[in-house]
Protein backbone atom coordinates (compact mmCIF):
# COMPACT_ATOMS: atom_id res chain seq x y z
CA UNK A 1 0.00 0.00 0.00
CA UNK A 2 3.02 2.16 -0.83
CA UNK A 3 1.96 4.13 -3.87
CA UNK A 4 -0.74 6.32 -4.61
CA UNK A 5 -4.02 5.63 -6.20
CA UNK A 6 -3.97 7.41 -9.86
CA UNK A 7 -7.46 7.34 -10.43
CA UNK A 8 -9.21 10.91 -9.13
CA UNK A 9 -12.14 10.84 -7.21
CA UNK A 10 -15.41 12.04 -8.72
CA UNK A 11 -16.96 13.27 -5.38
CA UNK A 12 -19.29 10.13 -5.86
CA UNK A 13 -20.32 7.69 -3.61
CA UNK A 14 -22.08 4.39 -2.74
CA UNK A 15 -22.71 2.83 0.20
CA UNK A 16 -21.98 -0.99 1.60
CA UNK A 17 -25.37 -2.72 2.39
CA UNK A 18 -26.41 -3.45 6.33
CA UNK A 19 -25.33 -6.97 5.70
CA UNK A 20 -22.88 -7.20 3.71
CA UNK A 21 -19.29 -8.23 4.64
CA UNK A 22 -16.56 -8.67 2.41
CA UNK A 23 -13.18 -10.01 1.77
CA UNK A 24 -9.37 -9.99 0.39
CA UNK A 25 -6.70 -12.19 1.29
CA UNK A 26 -3.53 -11.05 0.41
CA UNK A 27 0.29 -12.09 0.52
CA UNK A 28 3.12 -10.87 2.37
CA UNK A 29 3.90 -8.18 -0.33
CA UNK A 30 -0.36 -7.35 -0.15
CA UNK A 31 -0.96 -8.28 -3.28
CA UNK A 32 -4.66 -9.76 -3.64
CA UNK A 33 -5.04 -13.00 -4.21
CA UNK A 34 -8.41 -13.86 -3.08
CA UNK A 35 -11.94 -11.25 -3.20
CA UNK A 36 -15.62 -12.27 -2.75
CA UNK A 37 -18.26 -11.18 -4.93
CA UNK A 38 -19.34 -8.02 -2.52
CA UNK A 39 -15.41 -6.68 -3.10
CA UNK A 40 -15.66 -6.93 -6.67
CA UNK A 41 -18.93 -5.07 -6.60
CA UNK A 42 -18.55 -2.65 -5.10
CA UNK A 43 -14.34 -2.04 -5.78
CA UNK A 44 -15.98 -2.07 -9.22
CA UNK A 45 -12.84 -3.53 -10.83
CA UNK A 46 -13.44 -6.82 -12.65
CA UNK A 47 -12.05 -10.02 -10.39
CA UNK A 48 -9.45 -10.54 -12.87
CA UNK A 49 -8.28 -6.80 -12.31
CA UNK A 50 -8.31 -7.39 -8.75
CA UNK A 51 -6.39 -10.77 -8.12
CA UNK A 52 -2.74 -10.46 -8.66
CA UNK A 53 -2.86 -6.59 -8.03
CA UNK A 54 -1.38 -4.63 -4.96
CA UNK A 55 -3.85 -4.00 -2.53
CA UNK A 56 -3.73 -0.10 -3.29
CA UNK A 57 -5.24 -0.31 -6.43
CA UNK A 58 -8.29 1.12 -4.27
CA UNK A 59 -6.25 3.70 -2.26
CA UNK A 60 -8.16 6.85 -1.67
CA UNK A 61 -6.04 9.96 -2.45
CA UNK A 62 -7.85 11.54 1.43
CA UNK A 63 -6.56 8.55 3.30
CA UNK A 64 -2.86 9.41 5.04
CA UNK A 65 0.07 7.34 4.77
CA UNK A 66 0.61 7.38 8.31
CA UNK A 67 -2.04 5.22 8.60
CA UNK A 68 -1.26 2.73 6.41
CA UNK A 69 2.12 2.83 7.87
CA UNK A 70 0.29 1.66 12.14
CA UNK A 71 -1.10 -1.09 9.96
CA UNK A 72 2.18 -2.66 8.38
CA UNK A 73 3.28 -1.86 11.64
CA UNK A 74 1.17 -2.99 13.77
CA UNK A 75 0.50 -6.77 11.00
CA UNK A 76 4.28 -7.54 10.73
CA UNK A 77 4.16 -7.56 15.45
CA UNK A 78 1.47 -10.08 14.23
CA UNK A 79 -1.30 -8.41 15.53
CA UNK A 80 -4.55 -7.80 13.88
CA UNK A 81 -4.89 -4.25 12.82
CA UNK A 82 -8.44 -2.21 11.93
CA UNK A 83 -9.37 1.26 10.89
CA UNK A 84 -12.33 3.40 9.04
CA UNK A 85 -11.13 4.02 5.40
CA UNK A 86 -12.67 5.11 2.57
CA UNK A 87 -11.78 3.37 -0.55
CA UNK A 88 -11.58 4.84 -4.29
CA UNK A 89 -13.36 2.66 -6.67
CA UNK A 90 -13.09 1.91 -10.67
CA UNK A 91 -15.28 4.44 -11.84
CA UNK A 92 -13.84 7.46 -9.41
CA UNK A 93 -16.32 6.77 -7.10
CA UNK A 94 -16.10 6.57 -2.79
CA UNK A 95 -17.47 3.88 -0.67
CA UNK A 96 -17.01 3.91 3.19
CA UNK A 97 -15.76 0.62 4.87
CA UNK A 98 -14.57 -0.18 8.27
CA UNK A 99 -11.31 -2.61 7.99
CA UNK A 100 -10.17 -5.30 9.61
CA UNK A 101 -6.93 -7.53 8.90
CA UNK A 102 -5.53 -10.08 10.49
CA UNK A 103 -1.63 -11.88 9.99
CA UNK A 104 -2.27 -15.75 8.70
CA UNK A 105 1.03 -17.10 8.62
CA UNK A 106 2.46 -14.82 5.75
CA UNK A 107 -0.50 -13.72 4.56
CA UNK A 108 -3.04 -11.77 5.64
CA UNK A 109 -6.68 -11.39 5.48
CA UNK A 110 -9.08 -8.35 5.37
CA UNK A 111 -12.91 -8.26 6.39
CA UNK A 112 -14.26 -5.03 5.83
CA UNK A 113 -17.86 -3.98 6.32
CA UNK A 114 -20.26 -1.01 6.84
CA UNK A 115 -19.56 2.19 9.26
CA UNK A 116 -22.57 2.13 11.67
CA UNK A 117 -21.08 4.07 14.37
CA UNK A 118 -21.04 7.63 13.25
CA UNK A 119 -18.89 9.35 16.00
CA UNK A 120 -15.99 6.70 15.80
CA UNK A 121 -16.22 7.35 12.13
CA UNK A 122 -16.06 11.23 12.32
CA UNK A 123 -13.36 11.06 15.02
CA UNK A 124 -11.12 9.28 12.25
CA UNK A 125 -11.62 11.26 9.59
CA UNK A 126 -11.10 14.18 11.51
CA UNK A 127 -7.87 12.99 12.21
CA UNK A 128 -6.96 12.05 8.85
CA UNK A 129 -8.23 15.77 7.44
CA UNK A 130 -5.55 16.74 10.07
CA UNK A 131 -2.77 14.55 9.07
CA UNK A 132 -2.64 13.92 5.19
CA UNK A 133 -2.25 17.88 4.05
CA UNK A 134 0.77 17.59 6.06
CA UNK A 135 1.90 14.66 4.60
CA UNK A 136 0.98 16.36 1.27
CA UNK A 137 2.88 19.44 1.67
CA UNK A 138 6.49 17.27 2.89
CA UNK A 139 6.30 15.35 -0.11
CA UNK A 140 5.98 18.58 -2.17
CA UNK A 141 9.20 19.53 -0.40
CA UNK A 142 10.37 16.26 -1.82
CA UNK A 143 10.20 13.98 1.04
CA UNK A 144 9.40 10.63 0.15
CA UNK A 145 6.18 8.62 0.97
CA UNK A 146 7.54 6.52 3.76
CA UNK A 147 8.92 9.94 5.07
CA UNK A 148 5.76 11.68 5.01
CA UNK A 149 4.48 9.01 6.50
CA UNK A 150 6.51 8.47 9.16
CA UNK A 151 5.51 12.11 10.42
CA UNK A 152 2.20 11.57 9.32
CA UNK A 153 1.68 8.59 12.04
CA UNK A 154 3.60 10.75 14.85
CA UNK A 155 1.33 13.29 14.36
CA UNK A 156 -1.70 10.64 14.53
CA UNK A 157 -0.67 9.51 17.63
CA UNK A 158 -0.08 13.14 19.20
CA UNK A 159 -3.22 13.85 18.26
CA UNK A 160 -5.09 10.83 19.97
CA UNK A 161 -3.35 11.51 22.83
CA UNK A 162 -4.30 15.00 23.08
CA UNK A 163 -8.11 13.38 22.67
CA UNK A 164 -7.67 11.64 25.99
CA UNK A 165 -6.73 8.14 24.04
CA UNK A 166 -2.87 6.66 24.86
CA UNK A 167 -2.45 5.22 21.68
CA UNK A 168 -3.89 3.97 18.45
CA UNK A 169 -4.32 0.77 19.41
CA UNK A 170 -6.63 1.52 22.26
CA UNK A 171 -8.61 3.14 19.70
CA UNK A 172 -9.20 0.16 17.70
CA UNK A 173 -9.78 -2.08 20.69
CA UNK A 174 -12.58 0.58 21.06
CA UNK A 175 -14.04 0.68 17.90
CA UNK A 176 -14.34 -3.10 17.02
CA UNK A 177 -16.56 -3.79 19.45
CA UNK A 178 -18.67 -0.67 19.07
CA UNK A 179 -18.84 -1.39 15.24
CA UNK A 180 -19.78 -5.49 16.11
CA UNK A 181 -22.11 -4.51 18.46
CA UNK A 182 -24.29 -1.92 16.28
CA UNK A 183 -23.51 -4.11 13.30
CA UNK A 184 -25.48 -6.77 15.54
CA UNK A 185 -28.47 -3.90 16.37
CA UNK A 186 -29.05 -3.05 12.45
CA UNK A 187 -28.00 -6.21 10.68
CA UNK A 188 -30.34 -9.50 10.28
CA UNK A 189 -26.77 -11.72 11.35
CA UNK A 190 -26.16 -14.96 9.87
CA UNK A 191 -28.32 -15.67 6.38
CA UNK A 192 -30.11 -19.51 6.95
CA UNK A 193 -30.70 -21.69 4.41
CA UNK A 194 -32.84 -24.58 6.22
CA UNK A 195 -33.14 -26.66 2.58
CA UNK A 196 -29.27 -26.87 2.22
CA UNK A 197 -27.64 -29.99 2.70
CA UNK A 198 -23.78 -31.47 2.83
CA UNK A 199 -20.95 -30.18 4.50
CA UNK A 200 -22.02 -26.72 3.33
CA UNK A 201 -25.21 -26.97 5.06
CA UNK A 202 -23.14 -28.23 8.31
CA UNK A 203 -20.64 -25.23 8.27
CA UNK A 204 -23.89 -22.34 8.25
CA UNK A 205 -24.94 -24.63 11.07
CA UNK A 206 -21.74 -24.35 13.19
CA UNK A 207 -21.12 -20.79 12.21
CA UNK A 208 -24.64 -19.71 13.97
CA UNK A 209 -23.95 -21.98 17.03
CA UNK A 210 -20.42 -20.26 17.53
CA UNK A 211 -21.81 -17.31 16.95
CA UNK A 212 -24.21 -18.02 19.81
CA UNK A 213 -21.56 -19.10 22.30
CA UNK A 214 -19.50 -16.10 21.25
CA UNK A 215 -22.20 -13.66 22.19
CA UNK A 216 -22.38 -15.11 25.80
CA UNK A 217 -18.82 -14.81 26.03
CA UNK A 218 -19.54 -10.80 25.00
CA UNK A 219 -22.13 -10.87 27.67
CA UNK A 220 -19.31 -12.55 30.25
CA UNK A 221 -16.50 -9.79 29.39
CA UNK A 222 -19.04 -6.91 29.21
CA UNK A 223 -19.85 -7.41 33.26
CA UNK A 224 -16.28 -8.19 33.74
CA UNK A 225 -14.79 -4.52 32.19
CA UNK A 226 -17.81 -3.08 33.77
CA UNK A 227 -16.44 -3.86 37.45
CA UNK A 228 -12.83 -3.51 36.58
CA UNK A 229 -13.70 0.29 35.09
CA UNK A 230 -15.74 0.82 38.34
CA UNK A 231 -13.07 -0.27 40.86
CA UNK A 232 -10.57 1.89 38.56
CA UNK A 233 -12.79 5.16 39.17
CA UNK A 234 -13.45 4.01 42.97
CA UNK A 235 -9.73 3.49 44.29
CA UNK A 236 -8.11 7.12 43.50
CA UNK A 237 -11.02 8.54 45.91
CA UNK A 238 -10.03 6.08 48.51
CA UNK A 239 -6.25 7.76 48.76
CA UNK A 240 -8.67 10.86 48.89
CA UNK A 241 -10.39 9.96 51.75
CA UNK A 242 -7.36 8.73 53.53
CA UNK A 243 -5.95 11.57 53.33
CA UNK A 244 -8.42 13.50 54.97
CA UNK A 245 -8.66 10.80 57.64
CA UNK A 246 -4.66 12.07 58.88
CA UNK A 247 -6.34 15.44 58.57
CA UNK A 248 -9.16 14.96 60.89
CA UNK A 249 -6.64 13.37 63.35
CA UNK A 250 -3.96 16.27 63.10
CA UNK A 251 -6.95 18.91 63.53
CA UNK A 252 -8.39 17.20 66.35
CA UNK A 253 -4.95 16.67 67.97
CA UNK A 254 -3.87 20.38 67.50
CA UNK A 255 -7.53 21.35 68.83
CA UNK A 256 -7.50 19.30 72.01
CA UNK A 257 -6.24 21.77 74.57
CA UNK A 258 -8.18 19.70 77.53
CA UNK A 259 -7.50 16.23 76.43
CA UNK A 260 -10.90 14.88 75.63
CA UNK A 261 -9.71 12.88 72.75
CA UNK A 262 -6.59 11.42 74.31
CA UNK A 263 -7.93 7.88 74.74
CA UNK A 264 -9.07 7.92 71.20
CA UNK A 265 -6.13 9.97 69.62
CA UNK A 266 -4.11 6.40 69.54
CA UNK A 267 -6.30 5.32 66.72
CA UNK A 268 -6.52 8.57 65.39
CA UNK A 269 -2.67 8.84 64.72
CA UNK A 270 -2.88 5.05 63.23
CA UNK A 271 -5.45 6.50 60.55
CA UNK A 272 -3.15 9.48 59.73
CA UNK A 273 0.22 7.37 59.99
CA UNK A 274 -1.49 4.82 57.62
CA UNK A 275 -2.28 7.59 55.16
CA UNK A 276 1.20 6.64 53.02
CA UNK A 277 0.98 3.22 53.45
CA UNK A 278 -2.61 3.49 51.92
CA UNK A 279 -1.58 5.27 48.99
CA UNK A 280 1.27 3.14 47.98
CA UNK A 281 -1.62 0.14 47.81
CA UNK A 282 -3.82 2.09 46.05
CA UNK A 283 -0.72 3.35 43.83
CA UNK A 284 -0.28 -0.50 42.93
CA UNK A 285 -4.26 -1.30 42.87
CA UNK A 286 -4.22 1.08 40.27
CA UNK A 287 -1.56 -0.48 38.33
CA UNK A 288 -3.04 -3.80 38.19
CA UNK A 289 -6.95 -2.49 37.79
CA UNK A 290 -5.40 -0.59 34.23
CA UNK A 291 -4.19 -3.49 33.77
CA UNK A 292 -6.94 -5.90 33.88
CA UNK A 293 -8.95 -3.06 32.02
CA UNK A 294 -6.33 -2.95 29.03
CA UNK A 295 -6.53 -6.77 28.90
CA UNK A 296 -10.59 -6.94 29.25
CA UNK A 297 -9.83 -3.98 26.22
CA UNK A 298 -7.93 -6.12 23.82
CA UNK A 299 -9.69 -9.48 25.12
CA UNK A 300 -13.16 -7.52 23.84
CA UNK A 301 -11.24 -6.80 20.90
CA UNK A 302 -10.76 -10.42 20.18
CA UNK A 303 -13.77 -11.61 20.79
CA UNK A 304 -15.36 -8.94 18.84
CA UNK A 305 -13.32 -9.72 15.61
CA UNK A 306 -13.60 -13.01 15.86
CA UNK A 307 -17.62 -12.60 16.10
CA UNK A 308 -16.84 -10.69 12.52
CA UNK A 309 -14.70 -13.37 11.49
CA UNK A 310 -17.93 -16.18 11.97
CA UNK A 311 -20.41 -13.90 10.44
CA UNK A 312 -17.90 -13.92 7.24
CA UNK A 313 -17.80 -17.45 7.65
CA UNK A 314 -21.32 -17.82 7.15
CA UNK A 315 -22.11 -15.32 4.87
CA UNK A 316 -19.12 -16.41 2.12
CA UNK A 317 -20.70 -20.55 2.77
CA UNK A 318 -24.14 -18.66 2.15
CA UNK A 319 -22.91 -17.05 -1.41
CA UNK A 320 -21.48 -21.32 -2.24
CA UNK A 321 -24.82 -22.21 -1.15
CA UNK A 322 -26.99 -19.53 -3.40
CA UNK A 323 -24.06 -19.78 -6.33
CA UNK A 324 -23.40 -16.13 -6.27
CA UNK A 325 -21.36 -15.52 -9.56
CA UNK A 326 -17.79 -15.66 -8.39
CA UNK A 327 -17.99 -17.34 -5.03
CA UNK A 328 -16.61 -20.63 -6.38
CA UNK A 329 -13.21 -18.74 -7.62
CA UNK A 330 -12.87 -18.00 -3.93
CA UNK A 331 -13.84 -20.65 -2.47
CA UNK A 332 -10.52 -21.48 -1.17
CA UNK A 333 -10.64 -18.53 1.03
CA UNK A 334 -12.99 -19.73 3.32
CA UNK A 335 -10.25 -22.23 4.58
CA UNK A 336 -8.22 -19.08 5.35
CA UNK A 337 -12.01 -17.68 7.14
CA UNK A 338 -12.22 -20.70 9.11
CA UNK A 339 -7.79 -20.40 10.12
CA UNK A 340 -8.51 -17.08 11.37
CA UNK A 341 -11.53 -18.07 13.26
CA UNK A 342 -10.12 -20.81 14.75
CA UNK A 343 -6.81 -19.10 15.77
CA UNK A 344 -8.28 -16.19 17.03
CA UNK A 345 -10.77 -17.97 19.26
CA UNK A 346 -7.72 -19.79 20.88
CA UNK A 347 -5.92 -16.33 21.71
CA UNK A 348 -9.78 -15.41 23.05
CA UNK A 349 -9.63 -18.33 25.18
CA UNK A 350 -6.09 -17.52 26.98
CA UNK A 351 -6.45 -13.70 27.02
CA UNK A 352 -9.41 -15.07 29.02
CA UNK A 353 -7.60 -16.70 31.78
CA UNK A 354 -5.17 -13.59 32.03
CA UNK A 355 -8.15 -11.63 32.81
CA UNK A 356 -9.20 -13.96 35.59
CA UNK A 357 -5.59 -14.02 37.23
CA UNK A 358 -5.48 -10.31 36.76
CA UNK A 359 -8.87 -10.08 38.38
CA UNK A 360 -8.01 -12.28 41.08
CA UNK A 361 -4.67 -10.14 41.84
CA UNK A 362 -6.50 -7.19 41.87
CA UNK A 363 -9.22 -8.49 44.60
CA UNK A 364 -6.57 -9.84 46.76
CA UNK A 365 -5.14 -6.41 47.03
CA UNK A 366 -8.43 -4.88 48.12
CA UNK A 367 -8.46 -7.33 50.69
CA UNK A 368 -5.06 -6.64 52.14
CA UNK A 369 -6.17 -2.88 51.97
CA UNK A 370 -9.93 -3.57 53.63
CA UNK A 371 -8.05 -5.89 56.54
CA UNK A 372 -5.49 -2.96 56.87
CA UNK A 373 -8.20 -0.58 57.81
CA UNK A 374 -10.44 -3.24 59.55
CA UNK A 375 -8.75 -2.88 63.21
CA UNK A 376 -8.37 1.48 63.19
CA UNK A 377 -11.90 1.26 62.14
CA UNK A 378 -13.77 -0.94 65.03
CA UNK A 379 -11.42 0.86 67.69
CA UNK A 380 -12.66 4.43 66.42
CA UNK A 381 -16.62 3.08 66.23
CA UNK A 382 -16.27 1.47 69.72
CA UNK A 383 -14.62 5.04 71.31
CA UNK A 384 -17.42 6.38 68.90
CA UNK A 385 -20.02 4.43 71.05
CA UNK A 386 -18.56 5.55 74.13
CA UNK A 387 -17.82 9.23 73.90
CA UNK A 388 -18.74 12.51 76.24
CA UNK A 389 -21.58 14.30 74.19
CA UNK A 390 -22.13 16.84 77.35
CA UNK A 391 -20.04 19.34 75.61
CA UNK A 392 -20.60 21.52 72.31
CA UNK A 393 -17.34 21.69 71.17
CA UNK A 394 -16.49 17.74 71.96
CA UNK A 395 -19.94 17.26 69.97
CA UNK A 396 -18.76 19.00 66.84
CA UNK A 397 -15.59 17.26 66.93
CA UNK A 398 -16.73 13.51 67.76
CA UNK A 399 -19.77 14.13 64.82
CA UNK A 400 -16.47 15.08 62.51
CA UNK A 401 -14.70 11.73 63.67
CA UNK A 402 -17.72 9.64 63.01
CA UNK A 403 -18.67 11.24 59.42
CA UNK A 404 -15.14 10.35 58.52
CA UNK A 405 -15.48 6.85 59.86
CA UNK A 406 -18.34 6.63 57.95
CA UNK A 407 -17.05 7.85 54.86
CA UNK A 408 -13.93 5.66 55.07
CA UNK A 409 -16.64 2.65 55.41
CA UNK A 410 -18.26 3.66 52.65
CA UNK A 411 -15.28 3.87 50.87
CA UNK A 412 -14.31 0.08 52.21
CA UNK A 413 -17.68 -1.60 51.30
CA UNK A 414 -17.63 -0.28 47.83
CA UNK A 415 -14.34 -1.39 47.24
CA UNK A 416 -15.10 -4.73 48.97
CA UNK A 417 -18.15 -5.29 46.92
CA UNK A 418 -16.81 -4.36 43.71
CA UNK A 419 -14.02 -6.63 44.44
CA UNK A 420 -16.47 -9.78 45.48
CA UNK A 421 -18.04 -9.25 42.28
CA UNK A 422 -14.92 -9.10 40.27
CA UNK A 423 -13.86 -11.88 42.21
CA UNK A 424 -17.31 -14.07 41.45
CA UNK A 425 -17.23 -13.36 37.29
CA UNK A 426 -13.25 -12.82 36.83
CA UNK A 427 -13.45 -16.87 35.72
CA UNK A 428 -12.00 -18.22 32.13
CA UNK A 429 -14.77 -18.27 30.04
CA UNK A 430 -16.58 -21.50 29.14
CA UNK A 431 -15.01 -22.32 25.63
CA UNK A 432 -16.19 -25.95 26.02
CA UNK A 433 -18.79 -25.17 22.83
CA UNK A 434 -16.75 -23.10 21.09
CA UNK A 435 -14.10 -25.44 21.43
CA UNK A 436 -16.81 -28.44 20.14
CA UNK A 437 -17.80 -26.53 16.85
CA UNK A 438 -14.50 -25.49 16.25
CA UNK A 439 -13.28 -28.67 15.92
CA UNK A 440 -16.11 -30.04 13.60
CA UNK A 441 -15.85 -26.28 11.41
CA UNK A 442 -11.72 -27.70 10.98
CA UNK A 443 -13.30 -31.03 10.24
CA UNK A 444 -15.93 -29.85 8.01
CA UNK A 445 -13.09 -27.36 6.14
CA UNK A 446 -10.61 -30.31 6.00
CA UNK A 447 -13.25 -32.26 3.87
CA UNK A 448 -14.23 -29.10 1.53
CA UNK A 449 -10.86 -28.95 0.74
CA UNK A 450 -9.83 -30.57 -2.66
CA UNK A 451 -13.00 -31.31 -3.76
CA UNK A 452 -16.49 -29.60 -4.51
CA UNK A 453 -18.76 -30.57 -2.14
CA UNK A 454 -22.39 -30.96 -2.67
CA UNK A 455 -25.06 -28.61 -1.52
CA UNK A 456 -28.70 -27.79 -2.34
CA UNK A 457 -29.21 -24.74 -4.05
CA UNK A 458 -32.94 -23.70 -2.77
CA UNK A 459 -32.98 -21.04 0.11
Amino acid sequence: MGTEAKLVPTGARHEVGVDELFFSTTDARGIIDQANSVFVRLSRHPREELVGAPHNIIRHPVMPGGAFLLMWDTLQAGEPFCAYVDNLAADGSTYGVFATITPLGDDYLSVRARPFVDGLHDAAFSLYGAVRPQELELRDKGWNSHEAAVVGAEKLGELLVGAGIPSYEEFIWKALPAEVEARLEAASGIAKRPLATGDLADMLGVAVRIDEALQEWVRSLDDLQRVADALLAAAPQFSQTMEANAAVADRINENDAEGFFSSAMVYLRVWAQMAPEVAGIVTELLGQLDELRRSCAQTRFRIALAVLHNWTVGQFVVEIIDNVPGSDEARPAIAQLGRALDEGLAETSESSKRNAALAAAAAERISTLRDLLDLPQTMIREWLSRADRSSATFVEMVDTISAQVDRTQADIDLLGSLSDECRRIAVPLDSAVIEEQTEKLRGLLAAHQGHRPRYAMSK
